[in-house]
């Protein structure tokens, strides 16, 4: 396969490794800037090289006591017993997961499904939980490579590897769409392997570098031969999801012999329709297919199986075999969709949603992955010519890329294995240059080659092409060790240099003068928060959570990633689109970032619970210290300790240049009581998810069921003892106007009941709405400082469509404003005043503490 002694192409990346001999890395690093005139910057102090060694392998800031005691350790082999504490640490394997996961396009969610399928994947948490124990145990790449595509032919059954393979299978669902399918897995594997962009070449030969059509069709042909299947990962049994399967298999089995049967019983009809294949679109996505109706996805098999049998006639018995095209595969639904009428394609996705959710829901059930297996008979690719796939080009074989000289064709099934092993093989020279680089990179700030997944004509030259290769050459060396790079990387007297020198003749410091400062990602940021609050949970592995849950304290990785809806505060600060192979992040600075950081409850919860943290230190002195070195790992010079007593010593209530009417409200649920025209047992709902009250994480919820509030409007809950009930107190006494108009649009089910109770005076208003509109205001209604008016609604007589939209406004009376009526009149807004919190005021302590944690020096490690 790499047997030709000199490669097709000619650009450096097809080029085989360079036999290189050197000392370490510094010698390559030394001799560019010696030819440019530059010199290293001096070793970085102690305290820097802990925090830059023990974000840049953990993702987590070392603790205090870790730097006291690194920072006291005069001993020569201090730094490389430290960089191997770091290595064995099980947090090691999270910071690089997270790295592998964004190449990988990693979610939870499918993207856009259609409502018949189970949005989420069953086989996201054990991947991710794979990729973590494999990079902790140095897992060799070349294996860590194989497994993830071709685990399915080289692990055991039920093999936790088998979890591996959710490289390829994770990707977007594309509504089913094969082709676009197999284009993402095709995407994935070349550029996170080879860093060459061969999915260019899907419509035409790639205009800049040695990938013409024929090879991505080559390539597409192994995954059109491969086919998904759920299989279980883990041993033990479940007899509900045994049952749940057996149901699935049986329904599966039964609809497969209706279709052939129909297919069969219609084979003149089916030949008819070649003759009129304009009335059949190959790619009908959006058809309605009857039972009665002639498949298209049929027709179109049938006349593929024609050409490829000149002459022959399809008689009953030939029907029956695998190969005729009135065979429906036994395969996983997502496979074969395709075969049937829409109601038995809705049926069957179903059936499978209800395997998908128990595994999902039930923490028992053993793991489950999503493999590609080969399918007994492998497709002989065509190209399409310019992509479409209604005009079908010349056939190609399956087999690896061209630009490495003469190929031949892979033979064992869909050629998946062989595909695997001619990317781990030795003598391709991209697969270790890809990753080296790749670790570089994030150790580094910037790879040798400045574009990780596009090593091709496009992409940047290597800055030290011979510190590449050499790299390379090691890595495979060492048994495709990745623990092992990182040490030869992380010892090297370059990556411990201070970060504080420049030189103008090297602005950007590619040829590495000193180190590049590292901004902490989000999911880093987030981490040290919750560390320095001493609120983090360091379990490993386990389901994904929302990422900001009132009861998540986990890692970000261990935030669910949602394909369809990444949270705006991730996209803010520049985490990894998980629609795409993303190779390196983005690294922006925008206002929002800061909003953020002052803004969002999550920080202050952190900063409250770390000045709790630093109330047992006893005076304020020892408290600034103690937050000092919770967030900096070291203690506060003179002057920031002078600095933070004068700021506490002159705590003064913030003034207040708008009225917050934010507190004023309340946000609840309870029961209507009719005979006291009040709310029994008012209770907070508990979760708020950046737009809307409710139950919990997901809404509805088992305990509160459709129960929600947001600014304009909600949803009652189940039955009529979860009214929502939005609550006014009134900040002083005297009349106030209330404007009031409470609508129900749906024409469907039997409408709500709607409510205003005053807490001294009762019941004021009531109505009934079914698809209506009423007007609920009052004028001149009295208060007395501390009264409250709530907003109540509740069900009709069933619970169906019972959304409802009702935003208040209170205002004083115009008597009470002010003589004549000149002052202004506030106004309480439902929907203006709308948040998660009441807006108080953080004291001085709170203040000084949150101010540090948006830092610099604790977001930005030298």
């Amino acid at each position: 396969m790499f047997s030709a002694s000199v490669f097709a192409a000619e650009h450096w990346a097809f080029q085989p490794l360079r036999p290189v001999r050197a000392a370490g890395v510094d010698e390559f690093i030394q001799q560019k800037l010696k030819e440019q005139g530059l010199k290293g910057s001096p070793r970085a102090d102690a305290r820097t090289l802990i925090r830059r060694a023990t974000y840049n392998l953990t993702g987590l800031p070392p603790t205090a006591e870790e730097t006291e005691a690194f920072v006291h350790d005069a001993a020569p082999e201090a730094y490389p017993r430290l960089i191997e504490r770091l290595l064995a640490s099980p947090h090691y394997g999270e910071q690089w997961a997270r790295h592998w996961l964004d190449v990988a396009r990693y979610s939870d969610t499918k993207g856009y499904v259609y409502a018949r399928e189970e949005k989420h994947w069953v086989h996201a948490t054990p991947y991710r939980d794979w990729v973590v124990r494999a990079l902790n145990a140095d897992m060799p790449y070349d294996r860590f490579l194989l497994l993830q595509l071709a685990a399915d032919q080289v692990a055991p059954p039920k093999s936790p590897d088998l979890a591996a393979m959710g490289l390829l299978t994770l990707g977007r669902r594309f509504l089913g769409v094969t082709h676009d399918i197999i284009d993402d897995r095709i995407d994935v594997v070349m550029r996170g392997t080879q860093a060459l962009t061969v999915a260019c070449a899907r419509c035409h030969d790639h205009k800049f570098d040695p990938i013409p059509t024929r090879d991505y069709y080559s390539l597409y042909g192994i995954f059109q031969s491969s086919a998904e299947a759920l299989v279980p990962c883990a041993a033990g049994e479940d007899s509900q999801l045994a049952e749940l399967v057996k149901k699935n298999r049986d329904l599966m089995a039964k609809r497969r012999e209706e279709q052939m049967a129909r297919t069969r019983a219609r084979a003149a009809d089916y030949q008819k329709a070649l003759t009129e294949l304009d009335k059949y679109p190959e790619q009908g996505f959006d058809q309605i297919i009857d039972e009665k109706d002639i498949n298209p996805f049929i027709v179109h098999r049938w006349k593929a199986w024609a050409e490829a049998h000149p002459g022959v006639e399809l008689t009953e018995e030939a029907l029956k075999k695998a190969d005729s095209p009135a065979y429906v595969p036994e395969e996983h639904i997502a496979n074969i969709e395709m075969y049937f009428p829409t109601g038995v394609i809705t049926e069957l996705w179903k059936a499978q949603a209800e395997v998908d959710r128990y595994l999902l829901k039930n923490s028992t059930a053993p793991e489950h992955a999503t493999l590609l297996v080969d399918r007994p008979l492998p497709s002989t690719p065509r190209v399409l010519l310019r992509g479409n796939p209604l005009t079908k080009g010349d056939e190609v074989p399956r087999q690896f890329l061209s630009a490495f000289g003469k190929q031949q064709p892979f033979t064992k099934g869909s050629g998946r294995l062989e595909l695997a092993q001619a990317i781990i093989d030795p003598r391709n020279p991209l697969t270790a240059r890809v990753m080296v680089n790749r670790l570089w990179q994030h150790h580094f700030g910037r790879g040798i080659v400045s574009t990780p997944s596009d090593f091709g004509k496009q992409g940047g030259a290597p800055t030290h092409p011979e510190l590449l290769d050499w790299l390379a050459q090691r890595f495979m060396d060492s048994g495709w060790s990745l623990k092992a790079m990182h040490r030869l990387m992380m010892l090297s007297e370059t990556y411990q240099q201070d970060s504080r020198a420049s030189d103008a003749r090297d602005p950007d410091n590619r040829l590495l003068s000193r180190m590049n400062p590292h901004r902490l990602s989000f999911e880093e940021a987030r981490d040290a928060w919750l560390t320095a609050a001493g609120n983090i949970d360091l379990r490993l592995g386990g389901r994904p959570a929302a990422l900001f849950s009132a009861a998540n304290t986990r890692r970000t990785l261990y935030a669910e990633v949602d394909r369809e809806n990444v949270p705006a505060v991730m996209r803010t600060f520049d985490f990894a689109n998980p629609d795409l192979s993303i190779p390196q992040r983005t690294e922006t600075t925008v206002p929002q970032q800061a909003l953020f950081g002052m803004n969002h409850p999550f920080v202050v919860q952190q900063a409250r619970a770390l000045v709790q943290r630093a109330a047992a230190s006893g005076a304020d002195a020892a408290r600034i210290r103690f937050i000092y070195r919770e967030l900096f790992q070291r203690d506060p010079t003179r002057g920031e300790l002078a600095s933070g007593l004068r700021f506490l010593a002159d705590d003064q209530t913030a003034l207040i240049t708008e009225s917050d009417h934010s507190q004023s409200w309340q946000y609840g649920y309870g029961e209507w009581d009719e005979s006291t025209g009040r709310v029994k047992d008012f209770k907070d709902l508990p979760h708020f998810t950046g737009s809307a009250w409710q139950g919990a994480d997901k809404w509805p919820n088992a305990e509160l069921g459709w129960a929600q509030l947001t600014a304009t409007g909600g949803h009652p809950g189940n039955d009529r003892k979860h009214a929502v009930v939005r609550r006014w107190a009134a900040p002083a006494s005297g009349a106030y106007d209330i404007h009031s108009i409470l609508i129900h649009e749906p024409k469907a089910g039997d409408g709500i009941r709607g409510f205003m109770s005053h807490s001294r005076l009762g019941k004021l208003r009531d109505t009934r709405l079914h698809g209506s509109t009423a007007d609920l205001s009052l004028t001149a209604i009295e208060f007395q400082k501390g009264d409250t008016l709530d907003f109540i609604v509740d069900i009709g007589d069933g619970l169906n469509s019972d959304q409802f939209l009702w935003a208040p406004k209170i205002v004083p009376s115009p008597s009470t404003t002010g003589a004549g009526g000149d002052m202004p009149r506030e106004a309480w807004d439902a929907e203006k005043d709308f948040a998660a919190v009441p807006q108080s005021q953080l004291n001085a302590w709170e203040q000084l503490v949150q101010v540090l944690m948006l830092s610099n020096e604790f977001m930005f490690v030298d």
